[in-house]
């Protein structure tokens, strides 16, 4: 066990991890530690430590999400290394593996066009790569720039099958809707979504308090 195994060990909740196992279910094994101490761990170790946890591969859930906050903060201070990143997500089995990572990848908005192409290649993959794609897309692109980018993305994965893709595309479009409305809902009705998709994007729309009653009544007229 290295050093870096034993401290994640001392920040485990066995019934925390009882609780996130049922919720974002993954073949890794689950210490149960929280998310912010996985992140206080990542900001103290070592440069040594963390050259070393990088090169090794991640024997659990929590030792995945730190590979995920070390590899964002890497990027972040020197630069993209696409072998690295795709050898890292390639691990990933599960929504929330994904989502952390995404949500780590603060320099994506300083460098979209180059991000843009990564993810172009991620939504032609397995499903937790296209998940990533998406997710990518959802926390960094959904602005006026790039909405019509995004609608042309979801275009590309709509008739995938994949069950996290879907979900996926259902809250990329339901964030799109929050933004820009008027523009959604006329890509939702002439896009061709297949009815799971656009009923869970409906009812995603109608679950938000971010969203008006008007506009959520002018969603759910797509399912009549």
């Amino acid at each position: 066990m290295t050093s870096i195994s034993i401290k994640l060990s001392s920040l485990s909740e066995p019934e925390y991890g009882d609780f996130v196992a049922k919720g974002a279910p993954s073949d890794y094994p689950v210490l149960g530690v929280r998310m912010p101490a996985i992140r206080e761990l990542a900001k103290n170790l070592s440069e040594e430590e963390k050259r070393e946890f990088l090169n090794a591969e991640p024997r659990c859930r929590e030792e995945v999400h730190l590979f995920s906050f070390l590899l964002a903060e890497k990027i972040k201070k020197e630069g993209f290394s696409r072998e690295e990143f795709f050898r890292h997500i390639a691990r990933f089995d599960s929504w929330e593996m994904v989502d952390t990572l995404c949500a780590n990848l603060k320099n994506v908005k300083k460098n979209r066009e180059e991000w843009l192409e990564v993810i172009n290649e991620l939504l032609l993959g397995s499903e937790f790569l296209a998940r990533t794609g998406l997710v990518l897309l959802l926390d960094y692109y959904v602005d006026a720039e790039y909405v019509q980018v995004v609608f042309e993305r979801i275009l590309e994965v709509k008739n995938r099958e994949e069950y996290y893709v879907k979900m996926a595309v259902a809250w990329l479009i339901q964030k799109c809707f929050v933004y820009f409305p008027d523009l959604t809902l006329s890509f939702m009705g002439s896009a061709g979504l297949p009815d799971w998709t656009l009923r869970k994007a409906v009812s995603k729309i109608r679950d938000s308090y971010r969203v008006d009653l008007e506009w959520k009544e002018k969603a759910s007229n797509l399912l009549k």
